[in-house]
């Protein structure tokens, strides 16, 4: 019998040896230990869920022309719809089951949900979906992954429990049994199979659903794009304001935006604002495809209160005034919005501008 070797001397893992010796961060002492995507999803309510994989069809391309969520207790069937076309059910439309259970699919799950959406067919409820979609965090079943794999074996074992009386939906009486029958007949099974959850969770990376549900941190952020030599008319109000600022300031000298940017001392100032502004809109495009909800317009706002009152004060001049809001946007103490970890000064800077454009802010009191 070979000797059993000293406890000392066991082979550590990676994960023991990082637990021993790996430095601890305040995100350690905050959050503990991480739980998966997965692990995260399992905890889900089945309301949760069927939220979860509606948001998440949503993102497929090429996008439906709608999504919906219609579990409940007349969906006839159905969990999530995605309509291919405005024609809804009277066109073509796909079918996503959402199964948040214990353990995998069984076959015996899947044929209840096939009886109920051909019984839905022969109520005329719908058309029947071009393909349906087991979603289920558990998975499925081996014997039930083998017979969506083998739609012929799907249908004659669907058929095979109609014929047993098995009692795959409530009140189902001989007469609709045997439409049912006939229908899986002439149905394609191929239309049934399942999603696999590590699909789904790719699908989503670097979304704003999957950082929402489960963190990880934002995604890189692109560099911004310099400013045109022309400005965009999207910058019309805001440059408005600069050229009365620099109007103020310099006198009549400067009418227009294409003065302002000849000028040889106004000129560098409304370049580095407008580099200021186009860097804010960047992070406002980021923000639509990385976290979820107003995150930007949140972070916008608290930018706003942070400066209102200074921009309220009294100020010699609009010149004063701007330096002042944009030194003071700069000094903001800004802790919980998501965006923090990417914006930038520059950022600020340019919200402000972003906020002058919706006259939010005046820099000259006559403008």
């Amino acid at each position: 019998m070979a000797e059993a070797r000293p406890a000392a001397e066991e082979p550590e893992n990676a994960s023991t040896i990082g637990a021993r010796y790996r430095v601890m961060t305040v995100a350690d002492v905050l959050a503990g230990r991480r739980l998966t995507p997965r692990q995260i999803i399992l905890t889900y309510e089945p309301n949760q869920w069927e939220e979860f994989v509606e948001e998440w069809v949503a993102t497929l391309t090429p996008k439906y022309a709608k999504v919906e969520r219609m579990g409940g207790a007349n969906d006839h069937g159905v969990d999530v719809a995605a309509f291919v076309t405005s024609r809804g059910y009277e066109g073509e439309w796909d079918c996503y089951q959402c199964k948040h259970y214990s353990k995998p699919l069984a076959p015996r799950d899947a044929y209840i949900e096939i009886a109920k959406i051909l019984k839905g067919v022969i109520e005329g409820h719908y058309i029947l979906p071009r393909k349906y979609r087991f979603v289920a965090p558990r998975g499925c079943s081996t014997p039930l992954s083998n017979k969506l794999n083998h739609p012929a074996l799907l249908r004659s074992g669907f058929i095979t429990q109609l014929d047993q009386g098995a009692a795959l939906l409530p009140g189902l009486d001989a007469a609709m049994t045997a439409k049912i029958r006939a229908a899986a007949e002439t149905t394609d099974f191929s239309i049934f199979n399942a999603e696999d959850l590590k699909e789904v969770l790719s699908d989503l990376a670097g979304t704003p659903i999957y950082i929402r549900e489960f963190g990880g941190g934002l995604p890189p952020r692109p560099a911004a794009p310099r400013p045109p030599a022309d400005p965009h008319p999207s910058e019309t109000r805001y440059l408005e304001q600069l050229v009365d600022v620099h109007r103020e300031r310099y006198g009549d000298a400067i009418s227009s935006t294409a003065d302002a940017l000849q000028h040889p001392e106004a000129s560098s100032h409304i370049r580095r604002q407008r580099v200021a502004f186009y860097s804010a809109e960047a992070l406002r495009t980021f923000s639509r495809d990385s976290v979820p909800g107003e995150t930007f317009d949140s972070l916008q706002n608290e930018v706003y209160e942070g400066v209102i009152e200074v921009h309220d004060g009294n100020h010699e001049s609009g010149y004063d005034r701007l330096g002042a809001v944009l030194q003071a946007s700069m000094d903001i103490e800004i802790t919980s919005n998501a965006l923090i970890t990417v914006a930038t000064t520059v950022d600020r800077k340019g919200m402000c501008h972003q906020l002058a454009n919706d006259d939010k802010l005046r820099w000259c009191r006559r403008t």
